[in-house]
């Protein structure tokens, strides 16, 4: 887990307060379209309505070609309970049933809360279920976030990167290669 940068500049790409509740049908899913750096959602979870059915989250992230997601950093949590669930697969719907879905069908999960603010919740999410190794590639793929306890306010920060050409990577390690023969030489 590393801290985050400078994340004021983030842009504000979902307010749920703004822009309406996420969809709670998982096979349809909020769109959501990330860009190149700070990507940050301002999002509620109710515990439960009148009648106590749970508020289901369900966002999709596509993350363009070319880029990739390098970190998701939790920049608030409100809440008087201290963990809420956050699960993620790939593809523009979540293919889980809530009510049957076991930790090892998900790509990845976490339990989160206010021990995580300004931490990277990525390599958290990859360490359990299926398992992902971060940064996690372009393409789309879906979240769905609950809360069983009391409503909680949070704002993750999708973090997007543009993937290193190979060109430059090649490049660079030519150049420490030849760096260290020349130093071998010069030593010798």
């Amino acid at each position: 887990m590393a801290l985050t940068g400078n994340t004021t500049n983030a842009a504000l790409i979902w307010n749920e307060q703004a822009n309406g509740d996420f969809s709670d049908d998982r096979f349809a899913p909020t769109p959501l379209l990330l860009a190149e750096g700070s990507n940050e959602v301002f999002a509620r979870i109710e515990a439960q309505d009148i009648d106590g059915n749970l508020d289901l989250d369900y966002y999709s992230i596509t993350i363009p070609q070319g880029y990739r997601l390098a970190q998701v950093i939790l920049d608030t949590y409100l809440s008087t309970d201290f963990a809420a669930f956050m699960g993620i697969q790939p593809g523009p719907i979540f293919p889980n049933d809530p009510a049957t879905v076991e930790p090892g069908d998900l790509l990845g999960y976490l339990h989160f809360g206010p021990d995580l603010q300004g931490l990277d919740m990525l390599p958290l999410m990859g360490a359990n279920g299926q398992g992902f190794a971060p940064p996690l590639p372009a393409g789309t793929y879906t979240l769905w976030v609950q809360q069983v306890g009391d409503f909680t306010e949070y704002a993750p920060n999708f973090i997007v990167e543009q993937v290193p050409a190979p060109g430059s990577l090649s490049a660079l390690m030519t150049a420490m290669v030849i760096g260290t023969a020349t130093r071998r030489r010069r030593v010798s």
